[in-house]
Formats: C-alpha cells, sequence, structure tokens
C-alpha cells in the first residue's frame, strides 16, 4: 500500500493530529490509508466522526471502502459491512454523527482513535462532548478540515491553540504526488474566475467573501 509522507508522518504518536488546507491536497486519502495501514498492525478500534451524518453515504465509509478495494493486502483483511469496516484482527471501523447524537458519542469512551472529517463545520458544543469521550490512555483524536473563519472552533482549539502533543500539518495540492491533471485544471480555472474563492477551495485560506 503506497502512502504518502504525509500519512507516514500520522504514525508518530501524538495525542491530536491535525491535517488542513484546501482541496486536492490528499488529506482525507492520508488519514484513510494510514489507519487501514494501522489497523493491520494492530487492533484497534477507530471511530470516524463529522458533525452530522444523516446516512452511511455522508461518512468516509466509501472512502475507506475504494481504499480497501484498491490493495490486495487490505482487502484480504478487510471485510466492508453497511454501516461498518472490520478487520481479521478485530480492527473495527464505526461512523457517527456529533451534532445530533450526543448520547451515542458518549457510548465510544473505548476508541483508539477518533477521526473527525469536515471538522471546520463541528460546533463548540460537540467538541466539548467528544473531547472526553476520547479517553482511553494512548486514545488520538485526527482532525481534517479546509478552515472557513478565524473564529471557527476548529481553527481556534487545535492549530491557533495547538500544545506540544498535537502534531499540526497544512497540506495543499502541492504536496500531494497524485494530483491529477483534471484537478489542476479545475484549480487554474477558478483561479482566473474568482481569486477570494479560489483562495479558499484550493490554498487552504480563509473564506472572504462573505466576511
Amino acid at each position: 500500500m503506497k502512502l504518502s509522507g504525509t500519512a507516514r508522518e500520522l504514525f508518530i504518536p501524538k495525542r491530536n493530529k491535525v491535517l488542513y488546507g484546501g482541496r486536492g491536497g490528499g488529506k482525507s486519502h492520508d488519514v484513510a490509508g494510514a489507519l487501514l495501514a494501522q489497523g493491520v498492525q494492530k487492533k484497534m478500534f477507530i471511530v470516524c466522526a463529522r458533525e452530522i451524518q444523516k446516512s452511511i453515504k455522508d461518512s468516509v465509509h466509501r472512502l475507506l471502502k475504494n481504499k480497501i478495494n484498491e490493495d490486495n493486502v487490505l482487502k484480504s483483511f478487510y471485510t466492508v459491512l453497511q454501516d461498518k469496516i472490520v478487520g481479521i484482527n478485530g480492527t473495527e471501523f464505526v461512523f457517527t454523527g456529533l451534532k445530533h447524537n450526543p448520547e451515542a458519542v458518549k457510548s465510544l469512551e473505548g476508541a483508539d482513535v477518533c477521526w473527525v472529517e469536515e471538522a471546520d463545520n463541528v460546533s463548540e458544543r460537540s467538541w466539548e462532548v467528544l473531547i472526553p469521550t476520547i479517553r482511553k490512555e494512548g486514545s488520538e483524536i485526527w482532525v481534517t478540515f479546509n478552515p472557513r473563519y478565524v473564529t471557527d472552533p476548529t481553527w481556534v482549539r487545535f492549530v491557533q491553540n495547538a500544545d506540544e502533543d498535537t502534531f499540526v500539518k497544512k497540506v495543499g495540492w502541492q504536496d500531494n504526488p497524485w494530483f491529477p491533471e483534471t484537478l489542476n485544471k479545475e484549480r487554474l480555472k477558478l483561479k482566473k474566475l474568482d481569486l477570494k474563492a479560489y483562495n479558499h477551495v484550493w490554498e487552504g485560506m480563509f473564506d472572504e467573501r462573505f466576511q
């Protein structure tokens, strides 16, 4: 299984691991690959969360499924079920929303890793419920997002006020060794059309259009 340099950095133990930036950087692919690889190495309970998940289609289930199907080792190791993914060693991926399921979130205290995708949408209240729930010794919270506003709870908590036990990295399209030409054409097109939109969508800058 091919892992980028960023994905390999995610193997270094830290309580919080934060990847942020614009489209095309492969943040979600890096995290998915790293978690699938770690789940092969040892039995893990991995929670994949986002602020709102109305159905499994809103989750990273499909992304993980696709990465599994692309690799023969992963394909022979993991079984993809409708609402979860399990490994032959007992590793388990489950999927949940944060906003409307506070009680369900509180039941996830045995998680080894909680990956919060599209975390720019996560409210301060959701973080207040989630963070103390992920309490297992050595457990980690992984965060991926494209910053919107400087006042967003995720930015303030995990980037602006990052501590020594937090790994933070900005990841852009320039860092993606597999960045496709199709996306590059779309990137350049938006750059010509709307620079503010381009800076937010592709360069991971704050969204200045609605301030």
